[in-house]
């Protein structure tokens, strides 16, 4: 079983900003799939859902800079670290663009770092996603909403998104993972016109 973690911060009035777009795209897939999945476990700290298949999603109810709390709990309930995929933004990475890595540094970001040192590793699978190119302040930006550009431009995540979580469930293991995806482990989930 694999447990996607989508990183973001609770309540309405994050749920359209750049933060949470790994819970974004995890909601659009289980609306497209008319899924409304009924929680089988609650910790403090996070709730987890059946998804399909092999997958589950561990969603944290706190806010971004403690996400690891709930990764934790799970991980004290049998949830092992490295069956965990982060769903995160990623700023340096331009919007339409994500990255699927095995490990690695928080590049800064507090989730991220929350869920390395609660966990006592960075050997976590993740999945970056693109909100970039981003503007200063940095923490106006991720905590601002979707400009109409942008929605538009996430209209076609969705198609990408659900390949990679249709090549998860059939995956035994990591290792390749990104490879299917593109070569480099880098795929353009938005095509630019040319």
């Amino acid at each position: 079983m694999w447990t996607l973690v989508p990183l973001g911060n609770p309540g309405p009035e994050y749920q359209d900003t750049r933060h949470n777009l790994g819970r974004l795209l995890l909601q659009r897939w289980l609306a497209d799939r008319n899924l409304a999945p009924v929680p089988t476990k609650r910790f403090p700290s996070g709730t987890l859902y059946p998804l399909t298949g092999q997958l589950q999603a561990l969603v944290p109810t706190t806010y971004m800079n403690l996400s690891g709390e709930a990764c934790l709990q799970a991980s004290a309930a049998g949830i092992y670290p490295r069956r965990l995929i982060l769903l995160h933004d990623d700023k340096d990475l331009p919007l339409g663009v994500g990255r699927f890595r095995l490990d690695g540094s928080d590049g800064g970001h507090n989730g991220l770092r929350s869920v390395f040192e609660c966990l006592g590793t960075e050997e976590i699978a993740r999945l970056r996603l693109g909100i970039g190119p981003f503007e200063r302040p940095l923490a106006d930006f991720v905590l601002g909403h979707w400009t109409d550009p942008e929605w538009e431009r996430l209209d076609a995540l969705d198609a990408p998104f659900a390949r990679f979580l249709e090549l998860l469930s059939a995956a035994e293991t990591l290792s390749g993972l990104g490879n299917q995806v593109n070569p480099a482990g880098f795929w353009n989930l938005v095509r630019d016109p040319e």
